[in-house]
């Protein structure tokens, strides 16, 4: 599994610039309604605050984050093979959309996804285009998620009228692949019949719960 998964990110990362409608790749999509604690999950998996934070809808691109074991005996071999400058730090993180760029300071991976964020969708908008970040840590394990945006059902502000639609189908574009694990993330105080995130799926066969 070791070997597979950085063999999965670089197809990944392959169809995410070049598109692919046929090819279905295993993934784990993380799911919820609008404030469910997603984030919370995700910086608990990597041990790190990273991931922006505020009122509405705030992710609004899906977020590829590779997470990729890197024991510090191992960083500067790591940095080589991906042609980055060495850091001194042995957490850090790249976008593929930023090119010769190492980052070791999680409040700015934080800004990077808000302004990339912002830079298709505006302060409102839905859209498909994933962002990508690997983090490289000897505290975290070689593992990809897919991060989408919180299930909601009414409009607040200037959010187009449709923004419950476009963030269904969003959802459902990802976890139609069969390959697909479904991390759904639902609060631990909202009765689990009624949570949004677990009712929304009629897969339960490739679904996981957290609370």
């Amino acid at each position: 599994m070791d070997a597979l998964i950085p063999i999965l990110n670089k197809l990944q990362d392959a169809f995410n610039t070049v598109g692919s409608d046929s090819i279905q790749l295993p993934q784990i999509v993380v799911v919820g309604s609008q404030s469910a604690g997603k984030s919370s999950v995700l910086e608990n998996i990597v041990g790190r605050d990273f991931l922006p934070r505020g009122t509405g809808i705030v992710t609004r691109r899906p977020l590829t984050l590779q997470l990729i074991y890197t024991p510090s005996e191992e960083k500067q071999d790591q940095c080589q093979r991906l042609g980055i400058p060495i850091p001194n730090e042995n957490e850090f993180g790249i976008f593929t959309h930023v090119k010769d760029r190492v980052y070791t300071d999680f409040n700015e991976i934080r800004k990077e996804i808000e302004a990339e964020t912002d830079r298709l969708g505006g302060k409102k908008n839905i859209s498909k285009e994933p962002i990508t970040l690997k983090i490289y840590s000897p505290k975290v394990v070689t593992l990809t998620l897919i991060d989408l945006p919180g299930l909601t059902k009414i409009p607040v502000d200037d959010q187009p009228i449709d923004i419950e639609h476009q963030v269904r189908n969003l959802i459902m574009d990802y976890i139609s692949n069969p390959n697909a694990v479904i991390l759904a993330i639902t609060p631990a105080n909202v009765d689990f019949s009624t949570s949004d995130a677990i009712k929304f799926f009629k897969l339960p066969s490739q679904i996981l719960f957290v609370q």
